[in-house]
């Protein structure tokens, strides 16, 4: 265990190192900023314009994660042939597996608190300037689930770059992936709930359906942790449902590292 935690204290402390996760933080600050002052715009909406701006920010923050420092970090290790030196040591495989992930969503969690910190202050900034009756429907509760599940979300995204970075050397590769697992995963509910409905004069081929029906058990749900429209609109999940998505996302981490510690294991890395 303390081996893990040697791993995730490293890959933690490496991409603070990385300048482009500041300039990322900026940039999602600037936004919220800004989206105080344009919400002035829609004189009904402003509570929701704002919350909607501001965990966009919050998402995209955490998204920076999976897609530029995970797939660096990890295929940068085997590149740099950096992993012998890891591995030489008392660390065995599955260990650094684990420490690389652990340290990779600690760091996203990190860089989102931040970012919520700052959608907080945005909400009582526009809470000075334009009254607090625009905001009565602002619930605390429904933007930490909101938080909580964007967060959980990029954590699956970062299993499977972990997956993907096991199976592959490349990091163009390992970044394209993710894309298409990223575009899929949300998109894949709409294109089920598309399926599902008869429209006439439209027939879709049971090869097309089959093949929809398999994606949709391998590659994960990301639309079902979005609940930045329901924040918005002041709609708190119930304990049961919200439990449920947790579960789900937990789940398909630890399938997702126990695939990537198996290909990992048999990896030759010469």
């Amino acid at each position: 265990m303390n081996n893990i935690f040697a791993v995730i204290s490293i890959t933690f402390k490496e991409g603070l190192r990385q300048r482009i996760l500041y300039g990322v933080i900026i940039s999602a600050l600037f936004v919220m900023f800004f989206a105080v002052l344009f919400s002035g715009w829609f004189m009904r909406d402003i509570s929701k314009i704002i919350l909607d701006f501001c965990l966009s920010a919050v998402s995209v923050g955490g998204l920076l994660i999976p897609f530029f420092l995970a797939v660096n970090l990890l295929s940068k290790d085997i590149e740099r042939k950096t992993i012998y030196a890891i591995l030489a040591k008392p660390i065995s495989r599955t260990q650094y597996i684990l420490g690389k992930f652990g340290g990779l969503i600690a760091l996203a969690a990190v860089v989102m608190s931040i970012l919520s910190a700052s959608s907080l202050v945005s909400v009582w900034i526009g809470k000075l300037l334009y009254g607090a009756r625009f905001f009565t429907d602002f619930s605390l509760l429904a933007f930490t689930q909101a938080v909580l599940m964007s967060w959980l979300s990029v954590a699956v995204l970062i299993a499977l770059v972990v997956v993907w970075c096991c199976v592959t050397t490349s990091a163009f590769l390992a970044t394209l992936l993710t894309l298409f697992t990223y575009i899929i995963g949300q998109t894949i509910d709409d294109v089920v709930r598309f399926l599902s409905v008869d429209t006439v004069g439209v027939e879709i081929s049971a090869t097309v359906e089959k093949t929809v029906q398999v994606v949709k058990y391998i590659f994960p749900n990301l639309a079902v942790f979005d609940l930045k429209l329901q924040a918005a609109h002041n709609v708190i999940l119930p304990f049961g449902e919200f439990t449920t998505i947790g579960m789900y996302g937990v789940c398909y981490c630890i399938v997702a590292l126990s695939l990537a510690v198996l290909i990992f294991q048999k990896r030759d890395l010469a």
